[in-house]
């Protein structure tokens, strides 16, 4: 609390300076990014790890979703969670401690936790900006493993914009968009709509469910930007998603037919006031809903289940931002309101939030880059939190600059790891929040312990993180760089599902627990060498070490109780630090190469090829913890080729092939379906 009045007092105390949105286009031949620090700032600027996914890269491989560019980027890896969604993990932190942005605001509504990365289009998408490390400072809660915005596309020259696509894949996979752009003068209209259909997929022949089954769904999104003065800027925007999809189940009898839908929309509004040339101030209140329901009818038409899912958030904030010789700094504040209606839920819990924040950018003996923020969150139910985050950057010579950052994160307890009362028939699975899971396991016959149900009778407690990261940059060429970022995550109280029980049909059940501490750390490598118009190719690297601090502990005692069978001797084995892997779907090694050549002025060609070393999903030999005598998933390499040609000035058409090798696991990887084929064309009318 000190430090966050320290800062406040430093901000009221500073003269009055800021910046307009004219800067933004003044610097556009350079990258910028707003998401590390709610401002404009240069990436070489920047002591923070970050990366800039630019909309070329997000068109090489006709990207449709997220998932299709974010997954291919060093250090995210795409985990599929137990609800068939795609979530991701940065710096080895899990899929939910990642916040989503389109444009600054929240995307919610996410299952078993997770964002599935399939949901949201790229159709509209100028860039992608990543900031990785606990974003907390700026951010809250849900930033503790980074922070992912997604910035739609800017116009600056006067009039009619019009840009239609359409793409044909493997599966009979559809996906059209159109994009409608209109600038006069200060007022700037943007509407897009994307479309995307497919028939699924399926990788056993031996059952009578699909893998995935045919769904189809749609987004359209809204923009409106108007300058009433030289001091007032308005910006509006929206979103409305629809997906509706074949729900198909089984139970010991029969097969179960039904539906799965999903609707989700969004209203943002921002008032930006430019007192003078220094200083602005911006108002934003924005809401947004996620609905999920389904059911499943028997063969006689008769209901058999039905579930639904209604999120709804209600953000309002205000920030200022000042400048002052060089010396830039933002104080905001506002409240959030949220609430979450589950079928199955006793009431409908709700949670209030109010916070404050501040952050100072600075730049001292014309060589040191310094950012120091905080913020204080005050959650009903749950003890405030301030949050810090300290950032030096400095440069050796003009070609290498070092980089360094430590920060604290924290993440509340949400709805779903609370109050859960799920039940997927379709896969076949049961997860209980933990505030009702001592109830719900109660009520259910012929119950097998699989966790002493003594250890739920305990509240989840929030997480809290502490993250260091230590970067170099050398760019001896104007074509050739290198990046190499240490991290090192230490998260207390981490909270992770686990199996808790089966019941009378052997069904898995699932609930949340705080594991004591978890440690993540590694390092990030990338290289990139660029021949002009000839080609470029780019390599990258990640090392991780995930494992509970706990468990390293009582390993290394002489009276440990860790033993495991080695399946070759049939023997027990004491276990030693060494045989200790570390935390579940954790990889120790990912690595990718990507390459870019020009065949002529019209066609290049794209090859990107990504590894993910060995991980587990599961302890297989009962004792508790990942051991090196446990059942890994092996790993695996995907490599994916394109062709883009562009026809004309304003027509392009593309060619690929996605996972060339024709990977599948179907028993674990249930998002790889195989070898994809795809042909698409886009055509600009201006």
């Amino acid at each position: 609390m000190r430090c966050l009045l320290l800062i406040l007092t430093l901000l009221f105390a500073l003269p009055v300076f800021g910046q307009s949105d004219s800067i933004l286009i003044k610097k556009k031949l350079q990258e910028v990014i707003i998401s590390a620090t709610k401002t404009n700032q240069t990436v070489n600027e920047l002591p923070i790890p970050i990366t800039i996914i630019s909309e070329k890269e997000v068109q090489e491989f006709s990207a449709s979703k997220l998932y299709d560019v974010i997954t291919k980027q060093t250090g995210i890896v795409s985990v599929t969670t137990k609800t068939g969604t795609e979530g991701l993990q940065m710096q080895g932190l899990d899929a939910s401690y990642t916040t989503f942005l389109i444009d600054g605001f929240p995307i919610i509504g996410r299952s078993f936790g997770t964002l599935d990365l399939n949901r949201i289009s790229v159709a509209d998408i100028e860039r992608i900006e990543v900031v990785k490390g606990p974003s907390s400072s700026l951010y809250g809660s849900n930033a503790l493993g980074g922070v992912i915005n997604l910035i739609s596309k800017k116009q600056i020259d006067d009039g009619p914009i019009i840009s239609t696509s359409l793409k044909h894949a493997t599966y009979n996979s559809t996906n059209s968009s159109l994009v409608y752009k209109y600038k006069e003068g200060t007022f700037q209209i943007s509407n897009s709509f994307d479309y995307y259909k497919t028939d699924g997929y399926d990788l056993i022949d031996t059952d009578l469910l699909s893998t995935v089954n045919p769904y189809s769904n749609y987004t359209f999104r809204s923009n409106l930007k108007y300058v009433l003065s030289d001091k007032l800027l308005l910006n509006t925007n929206g979103h409305y998603y629809k997906q509706e999809q074949i729900n198909i189940a089984a139970d010991s009898s029969s097969l179960l037919k039904g539906e799965s839908n999903i609707k989700e929309w969004s209203l943002g509004t921002s008032a930006k006031y430019l007192m003078n040339a220094n200083f602005f101030q911006q108002l934003e209140i924005y809401k947004t809903n996620y609905r999920a329901d389904e059911f499943l009818n028997t063969e006689d038409g008769v209901l058999y289940e039905d579930n639904y899912f209604d999120h709804t958030l209600l953000q309002s904030e205000m920030k200022s931002s000042f400048t002052y010789k060089g010396l830039n700094s933002i104080l905001g504040f506002g409240i959030t309101k949220e609430e979450l209606s589950r079928r199955d839920f006793s009431n409908n819990p709700e949670q209030d939030l109010k916070f404050i924040y501040g952050q100072l950018d600075a730049t001292a003996f014309n060589k040191v880059n310094i950012i120091l923020g905080s913020r204080y969150d005050n959650y009903t139910n749950y003890t405030p939190v301030v949050s810090n985050k300290l950032a030096l950057g400095f440069s050796l010579t003009n070609k290498i600059q070092i980089n360094g950052s430590v920060g604290t994160g924290f993440k509340t307890p949400d709805f779903r790891q609370k109050y859960f009362d799920f039940t997927n028939s379709t896969i076949g699975y049961i997860v209980l929040g933990r505030d009702v899971a001592i109830d719900r396991l109660d009520a259910m016959q012929n119950i097998q312990e699989v966790v002493p149900f003594s250890e739920l009778s305990s509240p989840l407690k929030s997480e809290t993180s502490l993250n260091i990261n230590i970067g170099l940059k050398y760019n001896p060429t104007d074509n050739l760089s290198f990046d190499l970022n240490l991290f090192n995550n230490k998260v207390n109280d981490l909270i992770e599902w686990k199996l808790v029980a089966k019941d009378e049909n052997n069904t898995n059940i699932y609930s949340f627990f705080n594991v004591n501490q978890v440690e993540t750390k590694g390092l990030e490598f990338n290289t990139t060498y660029k021949k002009v118009d000839d080609w470029e190719i780019k390599f990258g690297y990640q090392l991780l070490y995930a494992y509970d601090t706990e468990v390293v502990k009582d390993i290394e005692k002489d009276d440990s109780d860790y033993y495991a069978l080695d399946t070759e001797t049939l023997t027990s084995v004491k276990l030693n630090k060494e045989d200790y892997f570390g935390l579940f779907n954790r990889s120790r090694q990912m690595g990718n190469i990507k390459f870019n050549y020009h065949l002529n002025d019209k066609t290049e060609m794209n090859t990107m090829l990504t590894y993910r070393s060995k991980y587990a999903i599961s302890d297989s030999n009962g004792n508790g913890i990942l051991d090196t005598y446990d059942k890994f998933i092996d790993g695996y390499s995907l490599c994916d080729v394109g062709i883009t040609h562009q026809i004309s000035l304003l027509k392009t058409c593309q060619i690929g092939i996605k996972n060339i090798f024709g990977f599948t696991n179907p028993e674990y990887i249930s998002n790889i379906s195989g070898r994809l084929y795809y042909m698409s064309f886009k055509i600009n009318f201006k």
